[in-house]
């Protein structure tokens, strides 16, 4: 055997001891229950409620505190603790303010974390639970969860670990980080299945808390990606996420959060459409901006100077790509001039004081000053780019994990169930392979150095965003034009793909899983996108349990719709079941006793072990290198 070879392999087990203990630590491990998945989709920047229910884990911490102290606990006292564990800054300032707080105070909840810490954790192997501590009091937790404080020989020891923490002043800080680590250890791993961008106010926050988040994966959705290809230096993008952003009058997110500057489209704005009153631009109010309190009348101004802008970037990007056959959203292309109609439809806003009907995608030149000086903005934007680098590393077009194939939109497919083919530079791509080929290019459109490959690629991710076969986008056309501009129903019609009535058809199902070579009789889809209208009686899971749909609303403007909050979808080592919501103004004042409507969809039996998940068999594959170097140990005889 190569000599190098051995020298590495003793630094790592160093004695034929070390290996075998690794060995059966590893064989053990199989037999501990499956980690508890949570699934959300379609956030749309709402944070406080995505972080809450995440904190909650949905509920399922309440209920834990239920479990353990429901025998030593009132109610009251129960969810006290659930309200600590979810916010501990907020709830020891207000306790304070209150002056709730002494030493007995600390030194029982610190008790209680330390004891709940330890019930939910009881499941998962020492090495998981201890890869989720924080640097601080790391060797301190580690004793107080594997001491029992009841213990004889160790109580008094166990009580003055306690007693210090309190004495020197750490015991707020050791209460957030235990209250964390409840959190991150019921929380095993997190999937987002898109869109975490646009609509909400705080897209941002969410992005900030799922970095600190230790295993968690994101399936792109259309809205994400335009963020990513506004990041890139896709003009048309950029303009597409300030209008989003702007319809919604989300101002606090684009220039606090992000510290984009608007103040030159404002000045363009309040100049080029001073006298327009610009109502057919109105922004949509769910929430006020805190910070950058921006008059109506001026959004209004400033959404149509970026529209316009849009819509010439859209035109132009079109023309260079005959390939997407999307001439019909060539938008300014369709307008007679001269009669101010759309595809033979009155306009409902005339004034275009900046285009130029001899050529109507032609920027101004304070047009193109503004869009270049925007696209710097996103291109060169620390925390965006951050953000941006994490939905990168951290995503990708879809994703498989135990039986579970999720992607954010469909698997675009012909009206008789078969894949629809698209045709990229000439070739036709189809299915798994389709799916496989926009990863790359969504990539390439950020990481590659500036090119005309980078540029097509930037191009792809704007025909991801609204494309008419595109994955994440799934529709016929995107109308924000006909929305804006005309009033005719068959002009603003948008299409479903095929796919959203097909996937209902188990076979239909089947048949995308097996294209993903998904071989687990346990198999199933899971999606967001398409709101689920429970009011209408509409359900989340099709296609006798091979499909789910968990967007539920948890975004503010489709909770009509749909009629609740949002579906968190759980998948433990029990069962499969999804937790519906009420809406965040409904629980925030009450947090700590809230607990959804838990449907379980499947019941796991038996128990499923982690011998039965794809952790199961990497650790199977682990263990069948290590059992060979055990005989090159015989052999060798080192």
């Amino acid at each position: 055997m190569n000599e190098k070879y051995l020298n590495l392999l003793k630094e790592s087990y160093p004695t034929k001891t070390h290996l075998v203990d690794e060995i059966i630590g590893l064989k053990a491990k199989l037999y501990l229950p499956k980690g508890t998945e949570y699934f959300f989709s379609d956030l749309h920047g709402e944070a406080k409620a995505f972080i809450h229910l995440l904190r909650s884990a949905a509920g399922n911490i309440r209920d834990k505190t239920s479990q353990y102290f429901g025998d030593t606990l009132v109610k009251k006292d129960q969810d006290d603790l659930a309200n600590l564990i979810y916010n501990p800054e907020r709830e020891l300032v207000r306790l304070k303010e209150e002056n709730l707080i002494d030493d007995d105070w600390y030194t029982i909840n610190i008790h209680r974390l330390v004891n709940l810490f330890r019930f939910v954790s009881t499941k998962y192997p020492k090495d998981t639970v201890k890869n989720k501590f924080p640097t601080n009091y790391k060797e301190i937790i580690d004793e107080l969860l594997y001491t029992n404080d009841s213990e004889f020989n160790k109580k008094l020891y166990y009580e003055k670990i306690i007693e210090n923490i309190i004495k020197y002043k750490a015991a707020d800080d050791f209460i957030i980080v235990l209250s964390s680590l409840i959190q991150r250890v019921s929380v095993d791993s997190l999937h987002i299945v898109g869109d975490i961008y646009d609509r909400g106010p705080e897209p941002n926050i969410i992005m900030d808390e799922l970095l600190t988040f230790p295993n968690v994966d994101i399936q792109w959705g259309n809205h994400d990606i335009a963020w990513m290809g506004a990041c890139s230096g896709n003009k048309a993008l950029v303009a597409a996420c300030l209008c989003n952003a702007i319809s919604y009058n989300n101002f606090d997110f684009v220039e606090e959060g992000y510290g984009i500057n608007l103040r030159p489209l404002y000045e363009f704005s309040m100049k080029t459409y001073r006298d327009d009153p610009c109502e057919r631009f109105m922004p949509r109010i769910f929430e006020e901006n805190i910070y950058d309190k921006v008059n109506k009348d001026v959004a209004a101004k400033m959404y149509k100077a970026m529209s316009v802008i849009r819509f010439k970037l859209d035109g132009k990007l079109l023309e260079r790509n005959p390939e997407f056959h999307m001439d019909d959203r060539n938008f300014l292309k369709h307008i007679d001039f001269t009669k101010m109609t759309y595809k033979g439809v009155e306009l409902l806003d005339k004034n275009f004081p900046t285009i130029d009907k001899k050529d109507p995608l032609k920027l101004s030149l304070e047009e193109k000053f503004i869009i270049d000086i925007l696209q710097k903005e996103f291109s060169k934007n620390i925390l965006l780019n951050e953000h941006i680098k994490f939905m990168y590393n951290n995503g990708s077009m879809y994703k498989i994990s135990n039986g579970s194939l999720l992607f954010h939109g469909c698997i675009p497919l012909n009206p008789d169930g078969s894949f629809q083919e698209i045709k990229i530079k000439g070739k036709a791509y189809k299915g798994k392979e389709l799916m496989d080929l926009f990863d790359k290019l969504a990539r390439d459109a950020y990481f590659l150095p500036e090119s005309e490959e980078k540029q097509y690629a930037k191009d792809i991710v704007w025909y991801l965003v609204c494309g008419k076969k595109s994955p994440l986008f799934g529709k016929s056309q995107y109308s924000y034009f006909e929305n804006l501009l005309v009033d005719d129903k068959e002009l603003k019609k948008e299409e479903m793909n095929p796919y959203y009535d097909l996937n209902k058809k188990e076979d239909i199902c089947n048949m995308i899983l097996d294209e993903f070579n998904l071989k687990d009789q346990r198999r199933r889809i899971i999606n967001g996108h398409v709101p689920v209208k429970v009011k209408e009686g509409k359900k989340p899971v099709r296609a006798n349990g091979k499909l789910y749909v968990i967007d539920g609303g948890i975004s503010k403007p489709y909770q009509k719709k749909t009629g609740i909050a949002g579906y968190t979808l759980m998948y433990n080592s029990h069962h499969i079941a999804l937790a519906e919501h009420v809406s965040y103004k409904n629980i925030r004042d009450n947090m700590g006793s809230y607990t959804p409507k838990i449907y379980e969809t499947e019941k796991l039996i038996p128990r499923m072990l982690i011998k039965d998940t794809d952790e199961g068999e990497k650790i199977r594959e682990r263990i069948l290198v290590l059992e060979e170097l055990l005989e090159i140990f015989d052999r060798t005889k080192i």
